[in-house]
């Protein structure tokens, strides 16, 4: 293995690897995704396959990576993601957005509209890109990518930010939302 699998390639991988019960190749809003690669990060072995990190460091919403929200970008501009935006849900999903996080008003297909999320999804280009992928992965590693997806890609976005922010408290030290999801004796 080459080991030169980067957040980009992490984003992808993320988006790519299959579970029961998903839409395959799609992962819906800019927080659920950041708080995937947090967690893929630390709950994971990826960081024996992974050549960077995403330099996650305490912010408004908990766990911040601008490397994400750069990933994001550039795996739209190569045309390997699709980026789009959807009316919201849960307002959960919109806290980053309509805080002004990461927003990229130039971004194809985005809108700056607080109640919308990004949602991104593999195009063919990234489904063979995803297949190359996998192929450089050590043993076992797509089965604990299936593992991790079905774990944590399932849970509604408070569920999955109550896991990070009670789990990696030391991230929540600038939350503007930290009561709101701990509770305020935290």
């Amino acid at each position: 293995m080459s080991n030169l699998i980067e957040i980009d390639d992490a984003i992808i991988l993320l988006l790519g690897t299959r579970v029961a019960g998903a839409r395959p190749g799609e992962i819906q809003g800019i927080t659920r995704l950041e708080k995937l690669v947090f967690l893929l990060e630390r709950e994971t072995s990826s960081k024996t396959w992974l050549s960077q990190d995403a330099g996650f460091e305490p912010y408004n919403f908990g766990p911040f990576s601008q490397k994400v929200y750069q990933a994001v970008d550039m795996l739209a501009a190569a045309q390997l993601i699709e980026d789009s935006s959807s009316p919201s849900a849960d307002v959960t999903d919109t806290w980053e957005q309509r805080e002004g996080i990461g927003l990229d008003t130039g971004s194809a297909g985005q809108s700056n509209d607080p109640y919308r999320t990004r949602d991104f999804k593999l195009t063919e280009r990234g489904w063979r890109y995803f297949e190359a992928l996998t192929r450089e992965l050590p043993n076992g590693a797509v089965t604990e990518l299936q593992q991790f997806k079905r774990q944590f890609g399932f849970l509604p976005l408070r569920q999955l930010i109550r896991y990070v922010y009670t789990r990696y408290q030391e991230y929540t030290t600038k939350s503007k939302i930290r009561n709101d999801i701990l509770g305020p004796n935290t």
